[in-house]
């Protein structure tokens, strides 16, 4: 056992390589390329790719302009890691693993992109909603009819969402007499909400989305409160959605969908 969990470390510690690369490139051209510096987009070498391993090598600051790597890949990189780790101490069975791990992936780029730029790109989005809806869809203990219900409900519910506060935005903009920048809910919310759906099915997507929305509102009181108390408070500062609806789906399809449908349909 204590073989598989080296190896499949190493293979969350690759995946977090590729989410880093794919996190940078994708905002900005919709297509992935090599690691470049952000500052002055030189390329970077081979050995550097890795944060975790320039961070070692002692290479993590760019050769041309001199400008360190940051935390964040470092960071992806762990998560990577140690989420390979617990996922394979969960249920180290082929199937449970490889789905899990795709959507483990697909989770982690997204928070990472929503979080940087708050942008969940459909170059993301709809080859995952492709995967997964199939992959789900001829599960046995899933079937098409709750895979496909799942993530309607998750879409239609967050479209409607979508569009209540883009009617908010457009009421306060007239309000105000000047239009607000930020929406509530963005057009990405909307087919993550989708997603998540496809992935966790029919009745469990209510529960994940109401978690992230629990979530998301605990959080952004706790925010209001920080920045109140050091005078710092700005009305309808944006916060990134989508890392929120991720972690309800992530307790819910990782905790054990059949636990949550029995709640949902006592």
């Amino acid at each position: 056992m204590a073989a598989v969990i080296a190896v499949y470390a190493l293979v969350g510690w690759l995946l977090g390589v590729v989410a880093n690369l794919l996190a940078d490139s994708l905002p900005v051209s919709r297509r992935p390329h090599v690691p470049r510096c952000p500052s002055c987009t030189a390329p970077r070498k081979l050995t550097a790719w890795s944060a975790l391993a320039s961070r070692v090598t002692g290479t993590d600051r760019c050769l041309y302009c001199g400008t360190p790597r940051g935390s964040r890949p470092v960071i992806v990189e762990l998560v990577g890691t140690f989420g390979a780790i617990l996922l394979v101490q969960r249920d180290s069975g082929p199937s449970a693993l490889l789905a899990g791990t795709a959507v483990g992936f697909v989770f982690l780029l997204i928070t990472v992109i929503d979080i940087e730029h708050r942008l969940i790109p459909h170059v993301v989005i709809v080859p995952a909603a492709l995967v997964f809806g199939l992959m789900q869809a001829v599960d046995p203990s899933r079937g098409p009819a709750k895979t496909v219900l799942g993530g309607l409900a998750g879409a239609i519910s967050f479209y409607v969402l979508y569009l209540l506060g883009e009617a908010f935005a457009r009421a306060l903009a007239r309000a105000r007499g000047r239009s607000l920048d930020e929406v509530a809910f963005g057009f990405g919310d909307v087919t993550l909400a989708g997603l998540i759906g496809l992935i966790v099915g029919w009745p469990a997507v209510v529960l994940a989305l109401l978690v992230g929305i629990l979530a998301a509102g605990l959080f952004s009181l706790a925010f209001v409160l920080v920045m109140l108390a050091r005078r710092r408070y700005t009305a309808f500062t944006p916060i990134p959605y989508g890392p929120f609806l991720i972690l309800g789906a992530s307790l819910v399809y990782y905790g054990g969908r059949g636990l949550f449908e029995s709640i949902l349909l006592r």
